[in-house]
């Protein structure tokens, strides 16, 4: 996975402190050797998640969330590896040499390639913009719509004057041919001609939370329809490119994740986000043209632990924010939703009601469960049995899926002092819902994480050789042991072969331990879990390896007892499925042999 030498590596991370970098988004207390946070990557209120500074590594006891440095900046910051290695790197003031990256990986060379001219383009639409003659409507229009200059320069916001080639004669004169200036989405072909993409409309562009541009939005300045009948989209907005997808980014994302709020309000449109932010209230973003997506909720959830939803409260809008009560629900969120009145979207709303307005709305905004059941109330006519009966219906399969019993109580006895109708009557109608729900056991968390653990390792296999706890946990424990020391590792190689393991991670692991024994290096678990990037499953599994906090008496013997473990539960197994005779009675003189090996073993120590 590594663009970059081990050693490049090592240094770009030992430039910087883990401790340093992880206090900017979680409160961190020095516990012992380590450091403790409550997890960010799941709500707690007992702390959990542990940072080793030394070996620069995280894990959460809680939902088992691992990794090294660099994959602590990629979940929090939702970056790939690539970027989250070069954001440490120019922190540290470190630069990656061109000979440190995979000059074969064509992928690697396209993405910078688009990311460049939507720089250079950024640039030329705020030129063109801030040009006295031809950015001088486009300056009228921001300045009717109330934006300052400051404001301005914070989005970056430009103006693409209305010519077919004026971007594109910039990006030639770069060196760009017109295929790729059209694959980066600034150009389109028409009749056979590339021609620029975005003609006479003011210019938003989308920048991710790694600070680089990946697209743009552009509203036309004038009409919709022409004269020849031709109508125009009000907003023109980037297609997918390899570095943009609309329904995995946010708009201004970058700036609210710096507002340190574990609170973002959502919005629907750039000019909604650009007016709350230069009215003073930097928290807010909006989605890119779509609804709320799965990806987009995990993206936020990883800056906020409450959602604010902003929408216009049109049948458009309201189906648009069940929609997103719903899919940060299923994230582990909390949501309310803002309702706006007297104005039709937080821009407008603004400009009438101030700032202080817009504040009050923020403060009143509506449980998300309270704002169902209002749109469920405005559904019938209770005073008709027909509609009360379908009131109560309804009203109960919502609550039905609330796990809270406290809240669940709470609305019931609301529902019945607004309505007349018994609580009685609403609580029964509840439980036949709840019955029929499926009912898992209550699950930790820590429990959560094993589940999934072994889910990801049999995946791996048929059915038939699935493998169990015990073997996982003995397979986990003996290579946290040997990554303590070249000599218990050297050891352990002598008796148990990588391919023994049961899965794909851990006889990775096992190799990278060896051989650096091998070497005479000592186990560098930061660098060996560069394995895994990319893959948050197998980094959870792999870096918890080196966060056993189990203590041995005798770390020999702890080894030979684990290997016999994995050993004779393998054979155990094959045991189980065995039905030859031939094959029943080699297996047991394996058993019997291994029992005889773990003697020696053990006499050794």
């Amino acid at each position: 996975m590594a663009f970059v030498s081990d050693d490049l590596f090592n240094e770009i991370c030992m430039a910087n402190d883990i401790i340093d970098y992880a206090s900017s988004f979680i409160t961190i207390k020095k516990n012992g050797k380590n450091y403790m946070a409550c997890c960010p990557f799941h709500n707690e209120k007992t702390p959990s998640f542990s940072i080793d500074r030394d070996k620069q590594l995280f894990h959460c006891f809680g939902c088992g969330a691992s990794g090294n440095f660099v994959q602590l900046v990629m979940r929090l910051e939702g970056l790939d590896y690539k970027d989250a290695l070069s954001q440490l790197a120019e922190r540290a003031n470190i630069k990656i040499p061109e000979t440190g990256r995979r000059e074969s990986d064509a992928m690697t060379k396209k993405k910078d390639s688009i990311l460049e001219m939507n720089k250079i383009a950024a640039r030329f639409f705020y030129d063109m913009l801030m040009d006295p003659e031809t950015g001088r409507d486009a300056r009228a229009y921001f300045a009717n719509r109330k934006l300052s200059k400051e404001t301005i320069i914070k989005f970056g916001l430009g103006y693409s004057p209305n010519s077919t080639d004026a971007l594109l004669k910039v990006l030639k004169d770069k060196g760009y041919t017109e295929e790729q200036i059209v694959e980066a989405g600034l150009a389109v072909m028409r009749n056979g001609k590339a021609i620029d993409k975005y003609r006479n409309r003011v210019i938003f562009p989308i920048i991710n939370v790694r600070g680089k541009v990946i697209g743009f939005g552009g509203r036309v300045m004038g009409p919709t329809e022409l004269d020849n009948g031709i109508k125009l989209a009000k907003y023109l907005n980037s297609p997918q490119t390899v570095v943009y997808d609309k329904s995995s980014n946010v708009f201004a994302l970058n700036i609210a994740k710096n507002s340190n709020d574990r609170q973002l309000i959502l919005c629907e449109g750039y000019m909604d986000v650009i007016s709350v932010h230069q009215a003073g209230i930097s928290n807010c973003i909006a989605t890119l043209g779509t609804a709320l997506t799965e990806q987009q909720t995990k993206l936020l959830m990883r800056y906020c632990d409450e959602i604010l939803i902003c929408y216009d409260m049109d049948e458009a809008g309201t189906k648009a924010a069940l929609r997103a009560i719903d899919m940060i629900s299923a994230a582990g969120g909390r949501s309310r939703v803002v309702r706006i009145t007297g104005a039709k979207d937080p821009d407008e709303y603004i400009s009438k009601y101030g700032v202080s307005g817009f504040k009050t709305a923020i403060d009143k905004a509506i449980p998300a469960t309270a704002f169902k059941l209002s749109l469920i109330r405005q559904k019938y006519d209770i005073t008709d049995t027909d509609g009360k009966v379908r009131f109560v219906d309804e009203i109960a399969q919502c609550l039905s899926k609330i796990s809270d019993p406290v809240e669940v109580e709470a609305y019931i006895k609301k529902t019945a002092q607004e309505t007349g109708i018994s609580e009685r009557a609403i609580f029964g109608k509840y439980s036949e819902y709840r019955s029929k729900a499926p009912k898992p056991r209550p699950a930790n968390e820590t429990e959560k994480f094993k589940r999934r653990e072994m889910d990801v390792i049999n995946s791996e296999k048929p059915k038939e050789e699935r493998v169990t706890v015990t073997v996982v946990d003995a397979e986990r424990k003996l290579l946290s042991v040997i990554a303590k020391s070249r000599r218990l590792c050297n050891r352990a190689s002598e008796l148990i072969e990588p391919d023994e393991f049961s899965n794909s991670i851990y006889t990775i692991l096992a190799t990278r331990m060896y051989d650096s024994a091998k070497a005479g290096d000592t186990v560098d678990a930061a660098v060996i879990l560069n394995e895994f990037s990319g893959n948050t499953d197998y980094e959870n599994i792999a870096a918890a390896v080196f966060f056993n906090n189990e203590e041995y008496l005798d770390d020999y013997k702890t080894i030979y007892d684990l290997i016999y473990t994995i050993k004779h539960n393998k054979i155990e197994a094959r045991m189980a499925k065995a039905t030859d005779p031939g094959e029943i009675f080699d297996l047991i003189k394996q058993n019997n042999k291994l029992t005889q090996d773990r003697k020696e073993w053990l006499s050794k120590t």
